[in-house]
């Protein structure tokens, strides 16, 4: 159920500010297949929780789904016998031993890549543009999926291409968010004639790393941090196109796609953006 603002007060100090109960992918259909309404309630229950910054009366709970407070009690004693939520001297409730094991097993079975090569085609998809995934490598950023737009941009991007930090959209990225002990030797290779700095403050301001020609006379390219669950960059997701067809503007469709393709994989691999905002 909707909560009415009177409800969304009452946790609005306690709980952050996205709700598990609405679906935030952008053209995700809605699942009608047939399932457990007690189970649904149950994982909208721990939901709550895991949106929490603390421990919640069942009160809080039952005020947030729109249930009776009855309701949710008899919920709650079920998770808490389960373990996985776990109940206070005080009478309130938390996450329990359970759910966090089944966090930390979740985690350990992500593959990054995979889900990165999915969320670079879903991104190619949708926009038409050519996409590639890349990671650090020992030599810096390095290209380990590339994806062909819709109409081909004919410049030499392949997995294994090591890009420079200081003239791509996607080093920037790595320059801004990425271990500094290791962007730093390969800076000095490449030289300072560029204002790191600024690169960096504008870069993070923004959210997303920008070049219009910088690299190459004709091309331009976004690209967008993928953070884990320990809040490090993961990998980067970049679009390129021409310059002066690509639309690079902060508030643009590709702009709005890609750092959503970014957030929703960031979430995928345990990352919460609603704590650790970019920009």
């Amino acid at each position: 159920m909707v909560r009415n603002p009177k409800q969304s007060r009452i946790l609005s100090a306690r709980l952050r500010p996205h709700n598990l109960l609405e679906n935030k992918d952008a053209g995700a259909s809605q699942d009608t297949r047939k399932g457990v309404q007690s189970v649904d309630h149950a994982f909208a229950i721990l939901g709550v929780f895991e949106q929490a910054q603390g421990a919640l009366a069942v009160k809080d709970v039952a005020d947030h789904l729109g249930l009776t407070p009855s309701k949710v009690h008899h919920y709650l004693v079920s998770l808490v016998r389960s373990g996985a939520l776990r109940q206070n001297s005080s009478g309130t409730y938390d996450l329990g031993a359970f759910a966090l094991q089944l966090g930390l097993s979740a985690m350990r079975k992500l593959e990054p890549i995979e889900l990165g090569a999915v969320a670079a085609r879903n991104l190619r998809d949708q926009t038409g543009e050519a996409v590639f995934m890349s990671v650090w490598g020992s030599y810096g950023p390095t290209i380990l999926r590339y994806y062909e737009g819709f109409q081909p941009v004919t410049v030499e991007a392949r997995a294994g291409l090591v890009l420079p930090v200081l003239t791509s959209a996607t080093g920037h990225v790595f320059a801004t968010w990425g271990v500094k002990t290791l962007v730093e030797p390969v800076l000095e290779n490449e030289g300072t004639a560029r204002s790191l700095d600024q690169i960096m403050q504008r870069t993070k301001e923004a959210g997303l790393g920008s070049v219009d020609g910088d690299l190459l006379p004709r091309v331009a390219s976004l690209s967008a941090p993928v953070f884990d669950q320990e809040g490090r960059l993961s990998l980067a997701l970049t679009a390129l196109g021409w310059s002066g067809e690509l639309d690079i503007s902060l508030s643009g469709p590709l702009a709005k796609q890609l750092l959503l393709q970014s957030q929703n994989l960031s979430r995928q691999l345990g990352y919460h953006w609603s704590v650790h905002e970019v920009g």
